[in-house]
């Protein structure tokens, strides 16, 4: 093979890699939003509940969505920071 072709070639290797990349980005975006919303959600009903053994269970829910979607950002922040690098 010739030069520009294996370097052709290999541009294309990388590009996937990129484009594998970019569909996580999007995907923990989506995610994000969902757990988000999901939060929202039960902050609202936790507002409403009046029994305190389910305000706690939705407390503990909120809890868990709250820590998970801090991971999230900090992972996503992390995939922006290396496709930037690249």
């Amino acid at each position: 093979m010739k030069t520009r072709k294996l370097i052709r070639k290999m541009r294309e290797y990388l590009s996937a890699d990129r484009k594998k990349q970019r569909k996580q980005v999007e995907c923990m975006i989506e995610l994000l939003k969902k757990l988000k919303h999901k939060e929202r959600t039960l902050q609202q009903k936790l507002e409403h509940e009046k029994d305190e053994k389910k305000r706690q269970e939705i407390q503990n829910n909120l809890d868990i969505i709250f820590a998970q979607r801090r991971k999230g950002v900090a992972i996503l922040k992390e995939l922006k920071k290396g496709e930037r690098e690249e």
